[in-house]
């Protein structure tokens, strides 16, 4: 979401399964033997998306997604090198090659052009939020009622929202009625000083946004929900082959049925 990509298991890979953005040094010692070489690596793309993706307060990836991605990898006996942005700055460096894979990512057609996909790995669903002042008043059973009465949207740029989404923005009445933000944060904001009346986000990271800010008096879910959809890992086409695709979902699948797949999401449930 670099010039390495994942390695299969097989041809020589050794592990070193490695969870950090920036490696600490390793203190010198005159007895101590070289460190083996690294003949794997992926360069991995994250936003803060909790509790899928996030900076933590140690400045170390975490999440959901981070740890499956990291089960994974150590399967596979792989290193992971983890880079933070928002999603608009992650896909660009995505397309010129500058990252071998994005999580969390929807498939689509156009995104097929430039890019492969692993299994769906979860689901996801995004909500409508809205002020808890406004909530008597929007009686919309859809995102097109409220578009279509004059009221706005906040939407990320360059998410995937689904058919029903992607139908409103292309038509020109409808569109300016979505107003785009680099991330979530930007889009409470913005909903908060009534610039927008309502905000598209998943329902797990709009509940957590809201408990991290302190704001679950003053924003609230809203009765709308677009239908749930399958998640993916994306890997650069040309930094990734379909076999090492295969190998990853091969792994993906392991780590499903040893039960270690659902230990990782009960950390996050609840």
């Amino acid at each position: 979401m670099s010039s390495v990509v994942f390695c299969v298991v097989f041809a020589g890979c050794k592990p070193a399964q490695v969870q950090t953005e920036a490696p600490p040094p390793t203190p010198a010692v005159a007895a101590a033997p070289a460190a083996p070489e690294v003949s794997c690596q992926l360069k991995v793309g994250y936003e803060s998306w909790e509790p899928y993706q996030f900076r933590g307060y140690d400045e170390q990836a975490n999440g959901l997604d981070i740890d499956i991605v990291n089960a994974v990898a150590k399967g596979m006996s792989c290193e992971l090198i983890f880079s933070h942005g928002n999603w608009q700055q992650l896909l660009a460096q995505f397309r010129q090659g500058e990252l071998d894979v994005l999580l969390g990512a929807s498939k689509t057609p156009a995104r097929e052009e430039f890019a492969l996909f692993s299994e769906p790995y979860r689901n996801e669903q995004f909500q409508l939020f809205v002020r808890k002042t406004d909530a008597d008043k929007f009686g919309f059973e859809s995102v097109a009622q409220m578009v279509a009465a004059k009221h706005k949207v906040g939407v990320v740029s360059d998410y995937y929202y689904g058919d029903q989404v992607s139908a409103l923005y292309a038509d020109e009445q409808m569109r300016g009625q979505f107003v785009e933000s680099a991330m979530s944060e930007q889009n409470l904001a913005l909903l908060l000083d009534g610039q927008v009346d309502g905000m598209l986000e998943d329902n797990f990271v709009g509940t957590a946004l809201l408990r991290r800010k302190g704001l679950s008096d003053e924003v609230s879910a809203h009765q709308v929900k677009l239908p749930e959809s399958p998640i993916y890992v994306m890997f650069s086409k040309q930094k990734v082959s379909a076999e090492q695709v295969g190998a990853f979902n091969q792994q993906l699948m392991q780590l499903k049925q040893s039960g270690q797949y659902q230990q990782l999401v009960g950390k996050y449930q609840g």
